[in-house]
């Protein structure tokens, strides 16, 4: 199968890591194209795009053209080595080695993906990492996970400025079918698909490296599925920032914070010690973790796989509405405790708030990284959903 066609394949699956959309094969794509052209239609009943986005607006087998103030001309829909560069500026190296698209890479362009991946996601080794505070009651729980990559940064307004431009809010294929009579309703403050506090489909100028804010849970995962990754799972999240070492079988330490288990207010943004608001992704570098990924407390909440109250053991816990995790803390964080690791909330997953943004995973299983040596795993599902969380399903182990 030559690479235009699996990427017509992968661009319209919902799930990435599946060669056609819900298991239908020959539906994708049709499907993909005919509901987002209704999307389409209906915005532009209401005014919001112009007729002529109508023709570009869902393209099978390459992203749309860009649109509204920031574009990136289209690539070439017959020229497969076009459509990899594209993806590559696009900030979508993880769906670039997919297995399906890399084994069809030439040398060189298999090298800049890879490099790509280095640069902007960091190797999260295999193991085990504890969730809940242990107590002699109540010791937590233990889960093992697979290897897998976590963005070094929150995604920013830049990069999630390239999902608007591809025509992201229209490709319903990205999006959970639940959730699609809400995506007319995502727009930004001028009524434009996009974050909340945009404005005329852009972010505030100046701001290109602030994590984006004001995304409801769906439009983090939609953006995380065309970028060929996934939002991680609590206990990725959680084994990120705690980096346990294993000293034993029956001894295990973990950091409360990315840098150890006390609070130093100079190496997060959080309230009392920055500025009072949100900052760029690269700031308060001293807070890294030692796996090399930043900003894991402070500045911004960040959306999970996982539901709320997933310690919720005896299921005494009722809700009003269904919840997903957040961690990390934000910027306006006051309590240093709800910024350590193991500490979760939870927000109604439509929500778009002023300091929730979100960061992606993937499992290193559901990537090519060396030639003619594909994982036997590759493909298979890694949602990180819990329980049991992993990078891959079959890997992950909890532990009584």
């Amino acid at each position: 199968m030559n690479l235009v066609l699996w990427l017509t394949l992968l661009l319209a699956a919902a799930d990435l890591g599946a060669a056609v959309w819900w298991g239908a094969p020959g539906l994708g794509v049709a499907a993909t194209v005919a509901l987002g052209f209704v999307v389409v239609r209906c915005r532009q009943r209401r005014g919001d795009i112009p007729s002529a986005a109508v023709s570009q607006a869902v393209a099978a087998a390459a992203p749309a053209a860009p649109r509204g103030p920031y574009l990136r001309p289209a690539a070439d829909a017959d020229d497969p080595a076009a459509l990899v560069e594209q993806m590559l500026a696009q900030g979508r190296c993880a769906l670039v080695l997919r297995p399906q698209i890399a084994a069809t890479l030439d040398d060189e362009l298999f090298a800049r993906a890879l490099a790509a991946l280095s640069l902007a996601m960091a190797l999260v080794p295999e193991g085990e990492v504890v969730l809940g505070r242990e107590t002699e009651d109540e010791p937590g729980r233990v889960f093992r996970l697979a290897p897998f990559f976590l963005d070094r940064c929150p995604v920013t307004n830049q990069q999630y400025q390239e999902f608007v431009a591809a025509g992201g809010y229209e490709q319903l294929a990205l999006w959970d079918a639940t959730i699609w009579p809400a995506v007319l309703e995502f727009v930004d403050r001028t009524g434009l698909p996009g974050p909340r506090y945009w404005r005329d489909g852009g972010f505030p100028p100046g701001e290109e490296h602030h994590p984006v804010i004001g995304v409801s849970w769906y439009e983090a995962s939609a953006c995380a599925r065309w970028l060929g990754k996934r939002l991680p799972s609590d206990a990725e999240w959680v084994k990120a920032v705690a980096w346990p070492v294993q000293l034993s079988p029956a001894v295990r330490v973990q950091r409360r914070y990315p840098w150890g288990d006390t609070m130093d207010r100079a190496k997060a943004n959080l309230w009392g010690s920055g500025p009072g608001r949100i900052v760029s992704v690269h700031a308060f570098a001293a807070g890294t973790s030692v796996g090399g990924v930043q900003q894991l407390v402070g500045n911004v909440w960040e959306w999970l796989s996982g539901a709320f109250a997933a310690d919720d053991r005896d299921g005494s816990l009722r809700l009003p509405t269904p919840m997903k995790s957040i961690r990390g803390g934000a910027f306006d964080t006051y309590f240093d405790d709800q910024a350590a690791c193991q500490f979760q909330s939870g927000e109604n997953p439509l929500a778009r708030r002023h300091n929730i943004g979100f960061r992606c995973a993937i499992g290193v299983c559901d990537l090519l990284l060396a030639r003619g040596a594909a994982s036997d795993n590759a493909g298979d599902d890694a949602s990180g959903d819990e329980p049991p969380v992993g990078a891959a399903a079959a890997t992950a182990e909890q532990t009584p």
